[in-house]
């Protein structure tokens, strides 16, 4: 599997994300700092996510999008729109059910995102703090994803004390 990276472009007030390879948590500390700091300087109004590119993706990268759709819902944007033609990943974004929350899009998306979102190594606590976050998110999203996550949020919280 190729080793994941994640590319942006900023136009305005939109930005595009691309989602390559196999996105695992070890890319997320970089992701959910670089999704902070946007987000605080000058929140975009729209979000497009490219996955057409994307292997895989696991429960803390779909977990930042999902912190994507609240980020862009506080910043008074619309639905991220999410381009994707992987009907495995398209399957799993419904079944945890980030259909209800992002517009889907079975095509290619035409944008162009490349400057690479930096890699951030963290210590062990920043990692385990990125990845409970994302799960915290996915459970806010329904009941099922909560049923499914919480004891992964119940036992890294457990590791924090």
């Amino acid at each position: 599997m190729d080793e994941g990276k994640v590319s942006f472009a900023r136009s305005g007030d939109d930005l595009a994300l691309r989602f390559e390879g196999s996105i695992r948590y070890t890319l997320a500390h970089g992701l959910d700092t670089f999704l902070d700091q946007t987000f605080t300087a000058q929140p975009p109004k729209s979000v497009c996510i490219d996955l057409n590119a994307t292997q895989s993706i696991d429960s803390t990268g779909i977990g930042l999008l999902a912190k994507i759709t609240r980020l862009l819902a506080v910043a008074g944007g619309g639905k991220p729109v999410i381009f994707s033609t992987n009907d495995e990943i398209n399957e799993l974004l419904s079944a945890l059910c980030l259909d209800r929350y992002c517009l889907m899009v079975a095509g290619s998306a035409q944008m162009s995102a490349d400057e690479v979102v930096p890699r951030i190594e963290p210590d062990e606590a920043g990692m385990r703090q990125t990845i409970l976050d994302a799960h915290r998110t996915l459970c806010e999203l329904s009941t099922g994803n909560r049923e499914q996550f919480q004891s992964v949020v119940d036992a890294l919280t457990r590791e924090q004390n």
